[in-house]
């Protein structure tokens, strides 16, 4: 079982309008998932 983030449907969303103009700055407590989403985000979308 996986678990769903809150952030992931947002990422996914800037990724598709941005189109490469604009970075993308993940802030947030420690230990909440931040590299975990961006990772599985990115090797996603490659």
């Amino acid at each position: 079982m996986e678990i769903q983030r809150k952030i992931y449907k947002k990422i996914v969303d800037w990724k598709e309008n941005a189109k490469g103009t604009k970075a993308l700055l993940i802030e947030g407590a420690r230990r909440v998932g931040k590299s975990t989403v961006a990772e599985e985000i990115g090797q996603l979308l490659l």
